[in-house]
């Protein structure tokens, strides 16, 4: 069979990839230290926050692209990809097709590709330009989850059994989110459902609550709300309260893996990824960082992981491995 041949763009990331590589510019992911599927595991699933892509930036999309040839490493498929927001700088459409090119090479690794909207990705834009975008992007994805209207960010779908709610803000802000009443409710609604199936309920959202996950210290120390989804953060939080089981996964803060990445709050678990795509802060500052998750019928296990380097981060570092061990009502 005739190799296909490769589009403009595509040469245009592989040369850019492979020239930053040579220069030291850019990570080459070891091949020797690929992510394991563990046979025993209920879903697998890796937790990507911020790529960021722009076609102004050319380290920054190799530094995808890297986390990206990683996940090619693998043997095993991935249940999913997760993506919390902020895919691309602008929301431009050659940013998402620069990344819907990075992720078509590992399209045989990875059976489900979940995105939620970031700020960058609807702001100074159309609302509803962009909204279309978006979502036209996840469509063109084999496995992207995409709503059927395609009318609101918000949408469910489920994986192996297991639930999983996408938010996104009803209009465009700079930097918080909107979360409107009726978005709210459908939440709580779809939450009381999932409950029902006794097991954890991954939500996903761009920005996370007011004064979590180290908020004010991880957006610079700067005010009570900023960083966090906005005025709706008490809403938000109120409804997961109401609730059991949720894991709470964000992005937004571009934080790297330190004490501030996981909380337990009782009710629910917050989760604040690292970006994978530009410069993280904080005293572990590498790129291309995220979670790989592994779900049990007893646990949840957390692994930070620089996907750039193919190697899982050293459990020395404050919440490199997490181990949510469920309680009685989530082990039925």
């Amino acid at each position: 069979m005739a190799k296909k041949k490769m589009s403009l763009l595509e040469r245009s990331m592989h040369f850019t990839f492979a020239h930053l590589q040579a220069k030291g510019k850019v990570a080459v992911p070891d091949p020797a230290t690929p992510i394991q599927i563990d046979p025993d595991a209920l879903l697998t699933m890796v937790c990507w926050g911020d790529p960021q892509i722009s076609s102004f930036s050319p380290l920054r999309t190799a530094r995808f692209s890297a986390a990206c040839a990683d996940i090619g490493n693998m043997d095993g498929t991935l249940d999913a990809i997760v993506f919390a927001g902020d895919l691309c700088e602008f929301g431009a459409s050659r940013e998402f097709r620069m990344l819907h090119t990075a992720l078509r090479g590992i399209g045989s690794h990875c059976a489900h590709y979940i995105a939620v909207p970031g700020n960058h990705d609807i702001r100074l834009r159309h609302y509803h330009k962009q909204q279309r975008k978006f979502f036209r992007f996840l469509a063109d994805l084999p496995g992207g989850v995409a709503p059927e209207d395609r009318l609101n960010y918000y949408h469910k779908t489920e994986i192996n059994g297991f639930t999983f709610l996408m938010l996104g803000s009803d209009r465009s802000s700079f930097e918080a989110s909107y979360l409107s009443d009726a978005q709210l409710q459908r939440l709580d609604a779809d939450l009381t459902a999932a409950e029902l199936t006794g097991k954890p309920i991954f939500v996903i959202n761009h920005q996370t609550l007011k004064r979590m996950n180290g908020l004010p210290v991880t957006w610079l120390g700067k005010g009570d709300w900023r960083g966090s989804v906005g005025n709706e953060s008490d809403k938000l939080r109120a409804i997961f309260e109401k609730h059991r089981g949720v894991v709470f996964i964000t992005g937004h803060l571009h934080y790297g893996v330190s004490k501030y990445n996981y909380e337990d709050h009782g009710a629910f678990k917050a989760l604040s990824l690292p970006t994978v795509g530009v410069v993280n802060h904080g005293a572990f500052d590498k790129f291309s960082q995220g979670y790989v998750v592994t779900v049990y019928p007893d646990r949840m296990v957390f692994r930070a992981r620089l996907f750039g380097e193919g190697r899982y981060v050293d459990p020395a570092v404050e919440n490199a491995e997490i181990v949510w061990e469920y309680p009685a009502e989530l082990q039925a």
